[in-house]
């Protein structure tokens, strides 16, 4: 929290007692409107002064910073971190004012008016914009003029997606993505070299009715007689693919020899090196064919498709028209250029596991084209340290004696396989590859000894993933299978029987769980034209049916509690459903707000007494609510006693965040955050008191932490330090206490955003 008391300090200091005696510090700039609402944030863009950045609206740290320095000419934290001070000059203020009234003219408010006044106290100055937009002029009438019978066609077939019509607003801004839309829209039916500039609009406006008659020209081609040497007005041409030849590694350069020269689904492949990858599968994944119109969407979808293999590192597609058979014929050329296809490495790194810092290590090999068909074949050798907090104390000074200061440490191997396609026993070849289908085999086993507990778990799983559109994935793992062994030390099994608690007992157990799986995935970040900003993740989980429909179709001894083994451990039965979501506001200088609510609910029932300890839900930690370690927090507003020593899970998980985000200077970033929320027990068997959720109770175990942090932002990763405090404990005697808890600081260090 040391950055609330330096924005304090400089705050403090005078912003203006650097300025000289007839200079005027520029403190606001408002946008009003006198009707209606208008984009406050775009109009005040537009504006050629603006004051000095503050940090959440109150403190001017980078003046601050400015002033602090200002006497070391030559100093490095005034010239990354300092702003010089905004001095007033208002003659800038008229040509603001005149941007913002083109600009509200551009969306049809064509009598707007835009005023400014400005309040001078001392050396500080407040300007206002008073924004009169009049009324908003419509389309009265709205006709085409499309010579072109085969773009009229075209267009008409889509004229539902336009915006403009008949009681739309008449505005520029709204004529120009017409004219992207139609420009996109011919370009997908063929027009190779239809552009937005043959898209033009002619408006008669009435100024007493505030209406406009608009009419849509779509105009000819003009080109250069190659004869005449005169310009020619001629209809638009649609393009036909004549060619598409994709070439390995060819370099125009260089004089190689091609190798091989194959044609598979009319491509033909020419190879310019001895590297080779099956061209049905590259065939699959370009949607441009010989005979088809040139297509736009078609292009962009095969470079992508191309770029997403880990088998090239450069992906070039090229048109070229070919006259020696017709005038409106193009050659395509694809170009790659191969990567290496295998590798080795070795990595290490440091971890932050829910506020537990570690070291990690592995050595991995990388197969880029195993069955040489793009498929990726992982196989990693893992291995870590780790500081965890003990449950026990009696192997306090035992953990750490092994691997100074680390008390737990694991390893193990894991393969995978990625298929760029659905692997199924039926019609995977008939599959459309629009949305990049995938196939995962994965296969895992780790080793984790800690002072309290010993953990073996090992883990095989298929997943397959595709993309519904550019922002919406679906993954589904009908197959998800775990082994959990548990070996409790004395001393924690000693603490296990003192509790007597059979909901945590059943949570330190052995379980071998078969699940299926499913996730659907909502991002919008990927939309660079996009000012807001959406993420939206939905996991639904089942387990133990297909077995528990086994065991009870068979003759097979039951457990003494009722339950069924299988090779001796006892298998997991439940169901399982968690979302995400979260919403980024961005705002003017980088500045961005983040709100995220996360639930979850996991139901055992059948076998299961209580979730496994690994599907259980859990609080606090780097990336949930930071005031408290991993697993520290909760159930409900459970006390501190010998039970609270041990990990806390529950069946039932409530957050929400709230961070705001800023820039401070080059690669250093600064947030401000409030985390809320706790984890609770729903039908299960756990006796302890406050632990279960109801109406009365949820206010109660609420916990609120506070906090702020330090980001490093190097775009190929970003290194995070949070420090936060707790605001409300659930576990205090006083459980709806509202009060800073600055004894309890927890520092949290991670890589990435929290969310």
């Amino acid at each position: 929290m040391l950055i609330i008391p330096l924005l304090s300090v400089l705050f403090s200091c005078s912003p203006t007692r650097h300025l000289k005696e007839d200079e005027k510090l520029l403190t606001s700039v408002q946008i009003k409107s006198k009707k209606g609402s208008i984009k406050e944030d775009e109009l005040l863009s537009l504006a050629r002064q603006k004051p000095n950045r503050k940090i959440l609206g109150l403190f001017r740290l980078h003046l601050g910073v400015y002033n602090l320095y200002y006497d070391k000419k030559d100093s490095k934290v005034k010239e990354k971190i300092g702003e010089a001070p905004v001095v007033y000059d208002s003659t800038q203020n008229d040509v603001s004012a005149k941007q913002m009234t083109k600009y509200m003219q551009n969306l049809g408010y064509y009598d707007c008016e835009v005023n400014w006044i400005h309040k001078l106290k001392g050396q500080k100055v407040k300007l206002k914009f008073t924004v009169d937009k009049g009324d908003l002029y419509r389309i009265d009438k709205f006709d085409y003029n499309i010579n072109n019978s085969i773009i009229r066609a075209e267009f008409y077939s889509d004229s539902s997606s336009s915006q403009l019509h008949k009681n739309s607003a008449f505005s520029v801004e709204l004529m120009k993505e017409e004219r992207k839309r139609i420009e996109r829209q011919m370009r997908d039916a063929g027009f190779y070299y239809f552009t937005k500039e043959f898209v033009v609009f002619e408006a008669d406006t009435f100024h007493n009715s505030k209406k406009a008659e608009v009419t849509l020209t779509i105009k000819d081609e003009a080109k250069r007689d190659k004869n005449t040497d005169t310009m020619l007005v001629v209809p638009h041409m649609r393009y036909h693919i004549n060619k598409v030849l994709v070439r390995t590694n060819f370099n125009p350069r260089e004089n190689k020899q091609q190798k091989n020269h194959t044609q598979v689904d009319e491509i033909d492949f020419q190879d310019f090196s001895d590297y080779y990858l099956k061209k049905k599968v590259l065939s699959r994944l370009i949607f441009i064919r010989p005979g088809d119109f040139f297509n736009l969407r078609n292009q962009e979808e095969t470079y992508s498709n191309l770029s997403s293999l880990q088998n090239f590192n450069l992906v070039n597609i090229q048109f070229q028209e070919d006259s020696s058979k017709s005038d409106n014929l193009l050659n395509v050329f694809i170009d790659v250029d191969s990567r290496k296809q295998k590798s080795y490495t070795i990595q290490t790194e440091g971890t932050n596991n829910g506020g537990n810092l570690g070291v990690n290590a592995n050595i991995s090999f990388q197969n880029n084209n195993t069955f040489k068909g793009a498929e990726v074949l992982s196989i990693r050798l893992k291995g870590g340290l780790e500081a965890q907090q003990l449950i026990t104390e009696k192997h306090k000074d035992q953990g750490s004696n092994i691997f100074l200061p680390f008390n737990t440490y694991e390893f193990g191997p894991e393969i995978s396989l990625d298929v760029p396609r659905f692997l199924l026993p039926f019609y995977s070849d008939k599959i459309s590859p629009r949305g990049r289908p995938r196939t995962s085999f994965n296969a895992s086993y780790n080793y984790q000894e800690r002072p309290d507990y010993i953990r073996n778990v090992s883990k095989v799983f298929i997943a397959y993933s595709w993309n519904e559109t550019s922002t919406k994935t679906h993954i589904i793992q009908p197959f998800d299978l775990s082994f959990i062994k548990l070996n409790p030390s004395p001393a924690f099994k000693e603490i296990l029987d003192r509790i007597n608690n059979p909901f945590l007992r059943n949570s330190y157990t052995d379980n071998l769980i078969l699940a299926l799986k499913y996730s659907f995935i909502y991002n919008t970040q990927s939309q660079s034209e996009r000012k807001n900003n959406f993420f939206f993740r939905l996991n639904a989980e089942s387990a133990g049916n297909l077995l528990s429909a086994i065991t009870s179709n068979n003759d097979l001894l039951s457990n003494e509690d009722g339950t069924y083994s299988i090779f001796g451990i006892q298998y997991a039965q439940y169901l399982r459903s968690d979302l995400d979501f979260r919403f980024y506001q961005q705002f003017q200088n980088k500045q961005e707000l983040v709100y995220r609510f996360s639930t979850g609910l996991g139901f055992p029932f059948g076998n299961s007494k209580a979730m496994p300890f690994e599907k259980s839900f859990y609080a606090g930690g780097a990336n949930g609510i930071r005031a408290w370690r991993a697993r520290e927090l909760g159930p409900g507003s459970l006390a501190d006693s010998l039970e609270s020593t041990i990990d806390q899970i529950g069946n039932m998980k409530l957050e929400v965040n709230v961070e705001y985000r800023f820039p401070i200077s080059g690669v250093f970033e600064g947030a401000l955050f409030v985390d809320a929320g706790n984890i609770w027990n729903v039908s299960q068997d756990d006796s302890r008191p406050n632990t279960e959720l109801s109406k009365e109770n949820l206010w109660k175990g609420i916990a609120i932490g506070i906090g702020s942090g330090l980001r490093l932002n190097f775009s190929f990763f970003i290194l995070r330090f949070d420090v936060a405090f707790p605001f409300k404990d659930p576990s205090k005697e006083n459980p709806y206490k509202l009060a800073l808890n600055w004894k309890k600081t927890n520092l949290n260090l991670g890589i990435g955003y929290p969310f």
